[in-house]
């Protein structure tokens, strides 16, 4: 079993993450010979563009572009954390892996630049309807993934559909643009932030 794993961006900020996060992916399932790659959000960085831009409007394609480099940066944070898990940087890696098949020992940090970039065409509005959700569906299409996993900050309802999860702005306004998928789409909430002790 092939899949990809989205980690939301405000996750980067829970103090559990680190040690949390190898535990939740198991949680997921997959079995034990599952490959499993793992793209990052952007996080606090995609929002502080986000608010220059409704305080200022900029340029949509430019942010668009702008913001997809600052996943770049989050991918590089997050390889700190998780320096023993495999990591695909280049298109060719990423093709190689596709066909090879990938680690099944530990998961594999994706890169965007990887399969998303302005000379690679694909099926998304370059303006604020596409977020990493989409991206992480572009991921699972291209890697012939069975499945897509999005892991949130919020809580999820089980009787959610994607339609009621993009009304509630949970899964971006873009993420039907792919057409038919051959991946199966869960959405799941991680764990949360541990309370104080009484």
């Amino acid at each position: 079993m092939r899949r990809v794993i989205k980690i939301g961006g405000s996750l980067l900020l829970r103090t559990n993450l680190v040690t949390r996060l190898p535990v939740r992916i198991d949680e997921l399932g997959g079995g034990a010979a599952s490959e499993t790659l793992v793209m990052v959000g952007g996080g606090e960085m995609i929002d502080a563009i986000r608010r220059l831009d409704r305080c200022r409007p900029l340029d949509p394609i430019a942010t668009h572009w702008q913001c997809i480099e600052l996943l770049q940066q989050t991918l590089e944070i997050f390889h700190q954390w998780f320096p023993s898990w495999n990591r695909i940087d280049t298109r060719a890696e990423l093709e190689h892996a596709i066909e090879q098949g990938f680690p099944t020992d530990r998961p594999s940090l994706v890169s965007v630049e990887a399969f998303y970039r302005r000379d690679v065409p694909a099926d998304l509005p370059m303006d604020w309807r596409t977020t990493s959700d989409s991206l992480a569906s572009l991921l699972a299409t291209l890697s012939g993934s069975d499945e897509l996993v999005l892991v949130k900050s919020c809580q999820i309802d089980d009787g959610w559909t994607t339609a009621s999860l993009m009304d509630k702005g949970i899964i971006d306004a873009a993420f039907p643009w792919h057409g038919a998928s051959t991946w199966r789409l869960r959405v799941e909430a991680f764990a949360p932030e541990p309370g104080p002790q009484r």
